[in-house]
């Protein structure tokens, strides 16, 4: 019996030269799988699938050794250049040792022989692709916790610390708020931020708790390096190693809060929280999905399925909850750093208008400058014209002595 709702998911590309099995098999594949490209050569199913590829994702081709202009092995040699792990079930009236051991080489994922039992080529695309469905599957929700804790990672104070209460590791938040550096706090305890009224039983509460696989939550208010208060809402959660059986390190998550922000930041935490126990949760679920791979009927395949999907989208929901809620904080912040940047240019403008006036001051002190040497060039001028005129009368007056003398001269001596 065949998985249906399963098949429902899976697109196909099936190339078959043969018009009668291509005519056949199409028919019997449009009523189980949800998309299936059909083509009559090589040229035009690698062509499809490049192109198809943009739409969806392409779960499996099945392809004709013996097609019209190419065969399938070399067809499985170009797919193999373009994505190295689609699953491809080759049909062949024959199996040729070469061909085998090329096939092989190029990971083809079977190999059956015409004519091909429609019902052995369905239970061989269902039971491929099952096991690359809940590969990808796996993927995605690992992808979705790493999507988080970026998130999480670049609007908290985030670090870790052993079983023993020693710091391992501190984001760039943390270092920001508290004016430690990264290697000031590597090996320390967070006691090094401790408020002395904040009383020492908070702390011993909380180290009891976390060590008994117990979340702890609460308001607390530290002091940096510089001695500068700050309020945060704290979670720590204790992480387990691959097998849930020890704790080997705790995660502390904190957020900036104020008295009036306190029932914001517990929503958050109420989100970390879920993200820790979805994530223990996807552990379990993994583990208990390989067994039931090999173990349960297909009946309990649809069921895990089922409980699969479900789990998945109440993830996705708590997610895009979380999401908008830190949106709104960005939000926040992006207006705060507006603010600051409008005083900056405020500041500019003011600074510039200093510069402007000092700058229309010196060019009237040199306009002025500019008249003053022009009345001086006047004064110079006339001055000149003057002392010429004398020396003008100085030659005359010289030119009247030298006749005098000369006609002096001339009556002595007569």
């Amino acid at each position: 019996m065949f998985n249906n709702s399963f098949l429902k998911k899976l697109n196909i590309l099936f190339i078959e030269s043969n018009s009668e099995d291509r005519e056949h098999f199409s028919n019997i594949l449009y009523k189980f799988f949800n998309n299936v490209i059909v083509c009559s050569n090589g040229k035009e199913g690698i062509d499809s699938f490049l192109e198809k590829r943009k739409e969806y994702f392409i779960d499996i081709i099945i392809c004709d050794k013996t097609l019209t202009d190419i065969t399938g092995i070399k067809i499985l040699k170009k797919i193999r250049e373009i994505d190295s792990e689609i699953p491809f079930i080759i049909t062949s009236p024959s199996i040729e040792i070469d061909d085998l051991l090329t096939a092989i080489k190029y990971k083809a994922t079977d190999y059956l022989s015409k004519p091909v039992n429609a019902k052995d080529m369905i239970f061989s695309i269902e039971r491929v692709c099952h096991n690359k469905y809940h590969e990808r599957l796996k993927l995605l929700m690992q992808q979705d916790l790493e999507d988080l804790r970026t998130v999480v990672n670049e609007v908290a104070l985030v670090s870790k610390t052993d079983i023993e209460g020693n710091i391992t590791f501190v984001n760039s938040c943390f270092c920001e708020i508290s004016a430690y550096t990264k290697e000031e706090l590597i090996g320390q305890n967070h006691l090094i931020l401790k408020d002395e009224k904040t009383s020492s039983s908070i702390y011993k509460d909380l180290i009891a708790k976390v060590n008994e696989g117990i979340i702890w939550e609460g308001k607390l208010k530290n002091i940096s390096k510089t001695k500068e208060e700050f309020y945060i809402y704290l979670t720590v959660l204790p992480i387990y190693n691959k097998s849930n059986s020890d704790i080997t390190e705790f995660m502390w998550i904190s957020f900036l809060t104020t008295e009036a922000e306190l029932e914001a930041k517990e929503f958050k935490n109420r989100v970390v929280k879920n993200m820790y126990e979805n994530r223990k949760n996807n552990n379990d679920a993994r583990e208990k999905i390989d067994d039931l791979m090999n173990k349960i009927s297909e009946y309990s395949g649809i069921k895990t399925l089922l409980l699969e999907e479900k789990h998945r989208t109440s993830k996705f929901i708590n997610q895009i909850n979380f999401y908008e809620k830190e949106l709104e904080s960005i939000e926040e912040k992006i207006k705060e750093v507006s603010g600051k940047a409008s005083q900056k240019i405020k500041q500019v403008v003011t600074t510039q208008k200093d510069v402007q006036e000092k700058k229309d001051k010196a060019v009237f002190l040199l306009d002025d400058l500019t008249i003053e040497l022009g009345n001086k060039n006047k004064e110079v001028q006339e001055l000149t014209k003057e002392l010429s005129t004398q020396l003008n009368s100085i030659k005359k007056l010289m030119f009247s002595i030298d006749e005098i003398e000369g006609k002096l001269s001339k009556n002595l001596e007569e």
